[in-house]
This record gives C-alpha cells, sequence and structure tokens, in this order.
C-alpha cells in the first residue's frame, strides 16, 4: 500500500514546474450577499517563502523625494504623503533575483484594495521601458495614494505611460467601496481596462480575461493602434478587437491550468456543472458573469480552496490534490489566501487570512482600524522591511516558531498522510472559523458603534478579538500537530549539495528505506531525498539521506524540512526536521 501511495504521488507530480498560479475573485456590491464590494485572492509563488503582515503608518515626506524599488528598474518619484497600509508581503531569498516584485496585496487608509496576477506571456516583445521599466513600485505608489478605485487606476495608468511595464503580463484589481477596475497590463506601455459591473463577478486566473475593453478607457486608441502597427489586428476584417486574444502569447492561452480554474470558479458562481466549456476556446469566457446567488464569504472560501472535487478535472486519484494536473486553485504554491469586505468606514474594513493552502489553514478575521497585530505575523518592522525587500538576505529566510510555519508543518504532514487525517484537519478549522465566525457576528455592530462615539474604545474591541482569534488559531495548530502526531526529528549533520546528510528520529517502529524520503514544503515528495541507510541503536534510528537536486538551488538558512516514513506494515507517518542548510 505505501509504495502505491510513493509511485503515485512520483507519477503524478514528476513534471509539475513554477506555477505562477495566483487567482482572483472580484465580486460586485450587488452581487454580493452582504451588500460590500468583495475581493478574494490566493497568492502562489514557487519555492521557500514566508509571508509577513505589515501595519504601515501615515507620514509625510520631503518634497522630491525618490526610491529605487529593486535593481535594474527605473527610479521613482515618492509621493508626498503616505496613507495607512496593511501589508501583506511575501518574503524570498534568490541570488540572482533579489525579491519577489509582483506578490504583494494592499489596503489603504481610504478603503482602497489593490492586488495582482501574472498572466503569463503577452506577445510583445519590443517593449517600451524607461531605465528598465516599472514593477514593484506600481503597486506601492498606488497605495500609498490612491483615495478611490478610479483614482488608483488613473495614477497606475500615468506611471505605465511614462515608464512602461517591466513584467510581460499581469492583471490588476483596484477595489473601494463602490466599484471594481481591472487593468491587464501588457510589457511596456499598453494596457486593457474593464470595470466589473455592480451585479456580476469576475473570475481571474492566470490569463488576460478582458476581451472587449472599455473603449472610451484612458489608452483604448493607442492599444488597438499598437496591434494594428504589429499586424496582430486588422481595423477592416470586420472582427471585434478582443485584447486577451490579440495579446495573449500564443503558446500562453488557453492552457489547462488556467481554463480549469477559471471555469470550476464560474461552476461554483453559478451552481451549475460547466465541463463542457472545458472543451470550448478559452476566448469564449466571458470577463463576468451574474452569479446564481448573491455571494457569501462561504462561497468565496470554497473557491479558493477548491481542488475540483467531485468533478471531471480531479484526477489526484485520492492522494493530495496540491500538485496535480490540472492545477487547482488551492495548491502547492499557495502562499496566502485572503477575502476583503470593503466598507464605508475604512477601519471597519476586515481582512480574512489563511497562511498557505486555505484548505488546511484556517481564516483570520483582521480589522483594518487595529494599530497592532498578533504576534508572530511580522518579522520585522514595516519600514525596514521595505527597505530590505530587494535586498534579503539567506537568514531572513529562517525557521522561526511562528504562525507561518506553524501553518507549514501541519499543512506538509496533511500532504504527507492525506486521507482521513486531512479531514480530521479540515473538520478542525471548521470549528475554529464557526467560532470567529459567530464572535465576529456578535462583536461587529458594536464596534460600528463605538467607532462613532469613542473610536479608542472600539479599535480595543477590535485589537482584543484579533488576538483572542489568533490565540484560538495558534492553539488549533498546536492540537492539530499533536493529533496528526507528527514526528519530531534531530538533525544529526548539515544539509550540503552534493553530500549526504542523516537525521535522527525515536526508534519505536521498523521503517522500510524503500519508502523514507525527506525534502521542503515547497516541492512534491517526489523531488525529496531518498534514504539511504538506516542505522538503529536501540533507542534512536539514524536515517541518512541522498543530496537530492531540490539542495542546489535551496536557501543556505536554518530550515524546516519533512519526513515522509512509511514503516513495515505500510503505514505513512509525518515528521519534522529544523536543520541548516550550507553551500558547502
Amino acid at each position: 500500500m505505501a509504495l502505491i501511495f510513493v509511485v503515485a504521488i512520483c507519477i503524478l507530480l514528476v513534471e509539475v514546474t513554477s506555477a505562477r498560479a495566483c487567482m482572483t475573485i472580484l465580486v460586485g456590491r450587488n452581487a454580493s450577499a452582504t451588500g460590500e464590494v468583495l475581493v478574494a485572492h490566493n497568492e502562489d509563488a514557487p519555492g521557500r517563502y514566508t509571508m509577513q503582515t505589515h501595519l504601515v503608518h501615515k507620514v509625510r515626506r520631503h518634497q522630491g523625494s525618490t526610491i529605487k524599488f529593486e535593481p535594474g528598474m527605473s527610479t521613482l518619484e515618492l509621493n508626498e504623503t503616505r496613507t495607512s497600509l496593511l501589508w501583506s508581503e511575501a518574503k524570498t531569498y534568490n541570488p540572482d533575483n533579489p525579491g519577489p516584485s509582483f506578490c504583494d496585496l494592499y489596503v489603504n487608509g481610504n478603503g482602497v484594495v489593490i492586488c495582482s496576477n501574472n498572466c503569463a506571456d503577452s506577445r510583445e516583445d519590443n517593449p517600451e521601458l524607461l531605465d528598465g521599466g516599472i514593477g514593484y513600485g506600481l503597486r506601492r505608489l498606488v497605495a500609498e495614494k490612491a483615495h478611490t478605485a478610479k483614482e488608483a487606476l488613473e495614477i497606475a495608468c500615468a506611471l505605465v505611460d511614462r515608464y512602461g511595464y517591466a513584467s510581460s503580463g499581469r492583471s490588476y484589481a483596484f477595489a473601494d467601496l463602490e466599484e471594481i477596475y481591472v487593468m491587464q497590463i501588457v510589457h511596456g506601455k499598453h494596457y486593457a481596462i474593464q470595470r466589473v459591473p455592480d451585479d456580476e463577478v469576475a473570475v481571474i486566473p492566470n490569463h488576460y480575461t478582458i476581451h472587449e475593453p472599455d473603449s472610451k478607457a484612458h489608452g483604448y486608441r493607442e492599444l488597438v493602434d499598437y496591434a494594428v502597427s504589429r499586424g496582430w489586428f486588422d481595423k477592416n476584417s470586420g472582427s471585434t478587437f478582443d485584447f486577451a486574444k490579440i495579446y495573449q502569447a500564443p503558446d500562453s492561452y488557453g492552457l489547462d491550468k488556467n481554463t480549469h480554474r477559471h471555469v470550476r470558479a464560474f461552476e461554483i458562481l453559478l451552481d451549475m456543472d460547466l465541463s463542457g466549456l472545458l472543451n470550448q476556446a478559452w476566448e469564449t469566457l466571458p470577463f463576468s458573469i451574474k452569479p446564481a446567488h448573491r455571494v457569501n464569504l462561504a462561497m468565496l472560501k470554497k473557491i479558493l480552496r477548491t481542488h475540483f472535487e467531485g468533478t471531471s478535472s480531479d484526477n489526484s486519484g485520492g492522494n493530495t490534490p496540491h500538485f496535480m494536473k490540472p492545477l487547482t486553485v488551492c495548491n502547492i504554491d499557495t502562499l496566502e489566501s485572503t477575502i476583503i469586505q470593503i466598507r464605508r468606514i475604512p477601519e471597519r474594513i476586515i481582512l480574512h487570512k489563511a497562511l498557505g493552502r486555505p484548505c488546511f489553514s484556517p481564516y483570520l478575521a483582521w480589522y483594518y482600524g487595529i494599530l497592532a497585530g498578533p504576534e508572530g505575523y511580522e518579522d520585522k518592522e514595516a519600514d525596514q522591511s521595505l527597505a530590505e525587500h530587494f535586498a534579503t538576505q539567506p537568514e531572513d529566510m529562517d525557521y522561526k516558531n511562528n504562525a507561518w510555519f506553524r501553518a507549514m508543518e501541519i499543512q506538509t504532514a496533511c500532504d504527507i498522510l492525506y486521507g482521513e487525517e486531512s479531514e480530521r484537519v479540515r473538520r478542525e478549522i471548521k470549528t475554529i472559523e464557526d467560532r470567529i465566525e459567530r464572535e465576529l457576528k456578535a462583536i461587529d455592530p458594536q464596534i460600528e458603534l463605538r467607532l462613532r462615539t469613542d473610536p479608542n474604545i472600539a479599535r480595543a474591541m477590535m485589537e482584543g478579538s484579533l488576538m483572542s482569534w489568533s490565540s484560538g488559531v495558534e492553539q488549533c495548530m498546536k492540537n492539530l500537530k499533536a493529533e496528526l502526531k507528527i514526528i519530531q526529528a534531530e538533525a544529526v549533520s548539515n544539509a550540503v549539495p552534493g553530500k549526504n546528510f542523516t537525521v535522527r528520529v525515536p526508534n519505536n517502529m521498523t521503517l522500510d528505506k524503500s519508502q523514507c524520503r525527506c525534502g521542503p514544503s515547497y516541492l512534491p515528495v517526489s523531488k525529496w531525498s531518498e534514504c539511504v541507510n538506516l542505522t538503529e541503536d536501540g533507542k534512536f534510528t539514524d536515517i541518512e539521506f541522498s543530496s537530492g537536486d531540490w539542495l542546489n538551488d535551496a536557501t543556505p538558512c536554518f530550515t524546516d524540512l519533512y519526513l515522509c516514513l512509511v514503516d513495515s506494515s505500510g503505514k505513512r507517518h509525518a515528521g519534522s526536521v529544523k536543520i541548516q542548510i550550507r553551500r558547502f
């Protein structure tokens, strides 16, 4: 049974490549069960990352202040006033690419939300860029200044017009209390714009979704004229100008990893089987739809957590679906899942945040109006973290006993064990989420009242609730760790590329050497190191693992690795070990 498990995983996962698979659902206020604009987003990126949540205070700057966010790109003019921000930051270390340019999500003190999705590749091969163009700075400068979604769009357009966009293809969502705009950008200085209708929902995976851009929007004429000049569109053909079809690179549209997520999300929103759409042309999928029912938080959680269960897209075969093809909405590269309720008083905006893969992680409710977040969600103060965002050092990625790594341990163990154990985790997560939702429903009207009469008491209520809920989530993670019986191993040696390394576990079972694996949470078991030797001394078993190709690219830091162990009866066990990875 165990051999079948490992072989099945290897066959299923061996060809998996980097996902670049963020997912966004944008709900117009008249399509929402709460009457609020809702933004739901899964942030995905491959490799070793950590997520931090920063509370950024409002500041004034000297006139003419500038910043160069990242190497090889333009120096940008900073806004004189930076509004307050709630900033969700993705951190990683890569010696060849010093920081992630396109992951972060923002909510600002004016009630504006900014997030984005990679849109695979555009067909632009001759972009116009000023001094390397703009990348990370686009969302940051928009977040710092915008008072409305429309102003956010205007700022973004002006920045792209001036500098040119440095990435091949990307979709930005700008949302506020009243409306949502989507801006889909091509490498260089061209983009399409469309507003999400108030009674509709837009779904954005990793391809362009705007087919008929707003012809009155800024940049539309230039977008069409450029396509004509490149021979991509003939005005005299009688065909409608289809931005997505014209500007998506031919080898980047209609990909299963995008269309399956797109269609299956529509299924949940429309409450109907749409399997037939998977065989139709990708460009027939509409930009937005009217849902069958007003969209609530439960529906958005279902979409962000889906692995296509019960559909023909699910080919996981009972194993963990996080690595399967076609790529699922909730997958191995999901770093964070967020659902935002945008409200008239910005302090009452609620962010429901789940760390890592949301199927194995509870959504924790954050009020925007707090002045301090719970312990374990921020390693460095916001301004320092911004200054170091593109200068991350290997030690910045060290293991810490915080919320992020607790979530990774539970999620990786669930992928190893799956089946009945994963269902147990989901039940426990639902219990803590139900508690948060009940208490939130009870206290929210009181907070609204107090914000009008005594904002300090309202803020204390917000912070007290968040601390209580985060403590509940922390205890939930600790309980699950015990219930899953995650083996705590000890590192006997460092992990070095090209050399074997050894970890020690209690000698309370007979292990099948051929089935034991060790590796990082962000890779499938098929890519982990294999066991080459077992040594028992009566009390402990030393497990020697081969180096594995993954170590060649691993961040040299004090890291958390995970163990997939199979005993002689065929039973699987999950373990974890903290170990130092060194380059030499």
